[in-house]
């Protein structure tokens, strides 16, 4: 009986041991160095909402050794949720320096679970017309290089990775009255998934998706824009639509959606919906 009490105890220890172990996450250590997160978005304004982020809005954080590459685990910080206050980033957990310099790298929307750092799908919200819709399509990327210990806050300053279509719908010569107020504009025809690497922020569509139709917020009744993955249209194909009064306005082109860029995309309404014509007109780098 006594042997078979020493046994179990010896099981009893390997099996806490092994529980301990299978928890892979470094642990930050208390050295006094505790590091801060100063995020700018991208227009620097006041949310995704085009101009700046908002109160709850969660960022992810990588951080490695400057001469590492970045991996899906095991670097010296490993996705770490920043959530922002209103005021300030903060961490879900105090984070704190290691010696020697370092690469950072973040990225917005924050997901929990992140299954290829080099080739991570992110996919857009197909129906950006409502609430959020547009926002959540919006994926942020940010880097900072060659860091080290600080009393000084690391900053991370967010750029625009995807694309971005402008609609501007304008009135031909033989459109009456005013432009109406319940037009609905649809992106036809392009691959709502991007295969992001988050080392680089390159961005493009994925390789296995499919095309999809994005339906885009309104702005005004002459303005609407939507979040596109950065891709090549090669061939004429239906790619605008404008709907209103139970009347489709469908127009062919190609189009080259450049990554980190807004299109513009300027569709001439005409009282018959086959002389309706649309204008691809120039690129603007960073869009707001």
């Amino acid at each position: 009986m006594k042997l078979y009490q020493s046994l179990s105890l010896v099981a009893a220890t390997l099996v806490a041991v092994t529980s301990c172990g299978d928890n892979n996450e470094p642990q930050p250590v208390d050295n006094g160095k505790e590091i801060v997160f100063s995020v700018v978005h991208p227009s620097q304004k006041s949310r995704v909402t085009d101009t700046n982020f908002e109160s709850q809005d969660k960022i992810g954080v990588y951080m490695t050794a400057s001469d590492a590459s970045l991996q899906m685990s095991g670097n010296e910080l490993n996705n770490e949720l920043l959530t922002y206050n209103g005021s300030a980033w903060t961490p879900a957990r105090r984070l704190y320096w290691d010696e020697g310099e370092h690469n950072v790298y973040a990225y917005y929307p924050y997901k929990e679970s992140i299954d290829d750092t080099q080739d991570y799908t992110f996919d857009l919200e197909l129906d950006q017309s409502v609430d959020g819709g547009y926002q959540k399509s919006d994926f942020l990327w940010a880097s900072a290089k060659n860091v080290s210990a600080s009393a000084s806050a690391v900053t991370l300053k967010f750029s625009h990775i995807l694309s971005k279509a402008i609609v501007k719908l304008e009135k031909g010569e033989d459109f009456e009255g005013e432009l109406p107020s319940d037009c609905e504009v649809y992106i036809h025809n392009t691959v709502p998934s991007a295969s992001i690497d988050l080392s680089t922020g390159g961005t493009s569509k994925s390789i296995y998706g499919l095309t999809a139709t994005v339906k885009a917020r309104k702005i005004s009744n002459s303005e609407f824009c939507a979040i596109v993955v950065p891709q090549n249209i090669e061939s004429r194909r239906p790619l605008v639509e404008v709907v209103s009064h139970g009347v489709s306005y469908l127009m062919e082109g190609k189009m080259s959606f450049k990554q980190g860029y807004a299109h513009t995309l300027v569709v001439t309404l005409s009282k018959n919906p086959d002389q309706t014509k649309i204008e691809i007109g120039g690129t603007v780098g960073g869009w707001d």
